[in-house]
């Protein structure tokens, strides 16, 4: 009689016993103790009475549940009767290594888990060569990933990280931190300020922003960023470096700051046209020590004055009622789901209420917009509650936060037009304030209300923020320049002309030689046969450039207008330095407007053979920043990297602004070691050293110290803490 029992198994694991009743096999098995071999998996005894084998000789097959003979714990037989019976598992089998048994496989459980194949194995022994060109490609792979992301090097030492590296790719080997600290990501900062000294120290001329900040760690930083136009009429836009500030930063300290942050770079500060910095007092006493252009930063001038006109009782009064409404339903989630009731029975989107940073007009339009959505829901959730009826907002705070908003919007549109800009030039600012003071702001209303008054304040304030006459003649003379506003935009034109012939004949603006020998610098005439600065009709005009869109920021805040520039017939003729200026400022009047939309530098490099002059001019000045959030938005995500746990990292300030040159420059050649040696301070990659450095007491930032070596390639540095 055949006796068939089954199991919770997999389909194939079903036993049957011999006819011979003495051979009926048991499905509860005993493990084969004190083994390495792996076929023993597959393999167990019968139970005696006392729960051990009853008969070592006589292993049963966990799969098929025959009895194979193997004396003296032989797995000859064994291996052959999983070959003959189960290839599948037999080929499971051999490829696995003999390991020290682990914890006991149930019974018809047997492991499924991939086994590398010998190939893979040999592959995982075979690791990379240290000095080969995949594991420089892979380490540089690395070091890209910690500075463009801002990573502190704790990441590299981290198990998840190494696993995930490991997966990729198990022939590579991560070097050690000290490794990356002082090898590998000072060696990519070599790469990348070799290739941005290039750029900044061919440059003609420059302007420059200088932004100085505060870390959450409270720790002081400036930064300082650099802006030109190169031969190609490109726009080279680079954050060269962050200092750490450890002195009391007066107007004397920052002065030798940026002396020494040109003296770095080796710039020419006869070249500097500018300098684009915050409100701050130190920062002008410094500029006034120098000796250079100041401009403010336009956006902080504009927050200033918005904040300005948040000056009201009634305005504080809604915008701390709406602070405290929001505190009541963010500390209760009763009142968050009584909230999100009162939204589904009003029909109102189930938006959460906001709160805002004081010093940001944004965020408090923000919450004021997000209070004026929500108030009937909020009045039903807050007038059920004796603890909080008496924060229902009157119909009189209701008009408050109207006005307020109706003020307010415009001028956040007006923001995130310009925040759409790949660039915001100097030229941008003049026609900004007209256009806030005539259009957004008007006097001709009869009713004094109360978005009149804050309009009127805002106004004011702008007008004294920019009332000093030489700012007002240079930013005239910068928007003349700017083919996109030209003429149209400046108020006392005379002036400009004459500011702009000045600068022209004093030869503050003729340097290039070949330009010399074309216009007759010192009075003789250009032969006809030489490069002539007009063009015939019959050809493209060079008033015609690709029509690339450069942003349409500016064409939503002034309208769009109309690009189609006229191509006036012009013949060759020989002038001097006087007449030549006449002509092309003759030439400029005749030219339309250039589309909002369109880029003046690309206008300037199809113009500057007809314009040599004014394209000088162009040059010189379209690279001025009109804010200093270029360097605070390189660098706004970088203070917030700046945390307690980071700064206790080996990563240092200034090799986190270097992030944004890494991604911006691309590729760069394999990282190799550096062939100069410094004093070795110890703990570094063997091999490796790095040079010595002084460091504040916290030891977190580094702060450069003085000659021979360079200040801030030392910053690079990621040295123990």
């Amino acid at each position: 009689m055949i006796i068939i029992l089954a199991f919770d198994i997999e389909p194939h694991h079903v036993f049957k016993t011999s006819q011979s009743a003495s051979q009926t096999i048991l499905p509860q098995l005993v493990e084969k103790s004190n083994t390495t071999s792996e076929v023993w998996r597959y393999f167990g005894f019968q139970p005696g009475s006392d729960g051990r084998p009853e008969n070592i000789e006589t292993p049963v097959c966990k799969i098929c549940f025959r009895v194979i003979p193997a004396k003296a714990s032989n797995t000859s037989n064994l291996y052959a009767h999983l070959k003959s019976q189960h290839p599948h598992i037999y080929i499971e089998v051999k490829g696995k290594p003999n390991q020290t048994p682990t914890t006991p496989t149930s019974c018809g459980e047997p492991s499924r888990e991939h086994q590398p194949t010998m190939r893979e194995l040999f592959q995982r022994k075979d690791k990379f060569d240290p000095k080969g060109r995949e594991h420089r490609e892979l380490t540089k792979a690395v070091t890209y990933c910690i500075t463009k992301d801002r990573m502190p090097l704790n990441t590299i030492s981290k198990p998840g990280f190494q696993h995930l590296l490991g997966k990729f790719n198990p022939r590579y080997e991560l070097p050690s931190k000290n490794y990356f600290s002082r090898v590998a990501i000072p060696s990519l900062y070599a790469e990348v300020r070799k290739v941005v000294e290039k750029e900044v120290r061919t440059a003609e001329c420059f302007a420059t922003t200088v932004k100085t900040w505060t870390s959450r760690s409270n720790e002081m930083f400036l930064t300082f960023s650099l802006h030109s136009i190169d031969g190609d009429w490109n726009l080279k836009s680079h954050c060269l470096q962050t200092q750490y500030l450890p002195d009391e930063h007066t107007g004397k300290t920052l002065k030798c700051t940026l002396e020494d942050a040109l003296e770095e770079w080796a710039l020419d500060p006869g070249n500097l046209v500018a300098v684009t910095t915050d409100k701050g007092p130190d920062l002008e006493l410094a500029c006034e020590l120098l000796g250079w252009r100041r401009i403010g930063c336009f956006s902080q001038n504009l927050q200033r004055a918005l904040l300005k006109g948040l000056e009201d009782s009634r305005i504080e009064r809604i915008i701390q009622l709406s602070r405290q409404i929001f505190s009541q339903f963010s500390r209760s989630w009763r009142r968050k789901r009584d909230l999100s009731i009162a939204q589904g029975q009003k029909g109102l989107p189930r938006n959460a209420l906001k709160t805002d940073i004081q010093a940001h007009w944004v965020t408090t339009l923000d919450m004021l917009e997000r209070f004026l959505e929500q108030q009937d829901a909020v009045r039903a959730v807050l007038a059920h509650d004796r603890k909080t009826c008496h924060l229902v907002p009157t119909w009189q705070d209701i008009d408050v936060l109207e006005s307020v908003i109706g003020v307010l919007r415009p001028f956040r549109e007006m923001t995130e037009a310009l925040s759409s800009e790949k660039f915001i030039s100097i030229s941008v600012v003049n026609p900004l304030i007209k256009h806030i003071c005539n259009d957004l702001v008007r006097e001709e209303q009869e009713e004094v209300t109360l978005g009149f008054l804050m309009r009127m304040r805002i106004k004011r304030d702008l007008e004294i923020r920019y009332g000093d006459p030489e700012l007002v003649h240079f930013l005239e003379k910068v928007t003349f320049i700017d083919p996109r506003f030209g003429p149209t935009c400046v108020d006392n034109l005379e002036g400009v002309l004459q500011q702009i012939k000045e600068e022209v004949l004093a030869g503050k603006v003729i340097e290039d030689s070949s330009l010399l020998l074309q216009i007759g610098f010192d009075g003789s005439t250009v032969s006809p046969s030489s490069s002539c600065c007009w063009y015939d009709g019959d050809s493209p005009g060079p008033s015609q450039p690709k029509k690339a869109k450069y942003g349409g920021g500016l064409a939503k805040i002034f309208g769009k207008q109309s690009g189609d520039p006229a191509v006036d017939k012009m013949t060759t003729t020989s002038v001097s330095l006087q007449e030549q200026l006449d002509r092309e400022l003759d030439f400029y009047f005749k030219e339309p407007k250039l589309s909002l939309e369109s880029c003046p530098l690309q206008w300037w490099k199809a113009t500057q053979s007809c314009l040599p002059l004014l394209a000088k001019l162009a040059k010189k000045y379209l690279c001025i920043s009109a804010t200093s959030v270029p360097s605070e938005s390189a660098f706004s995500s970088t203070s917030y990297a700046l945390t307690d746990y980071q700064n206790r990292s080996d990563f240092s300030v200034t090799s986190l602004s270097l992030a944004d040159e890494v991604g911006r420059i691309g590729s760069l050649p394999i990282l190799t070691p550096s062939p100069t040696t410094y004093p070795d301070i110890g703990g570094g990659h063997s091999g490796y050293q790095a040079c010595p450095a002084s460091f504040p007491d916290n030891g977190r930032s580094l702060y450069p110290i003085s000659p021979p070596f360079s200040p801030y390639v030392w910053m690079m540095l990621c040295v123990e803490g």
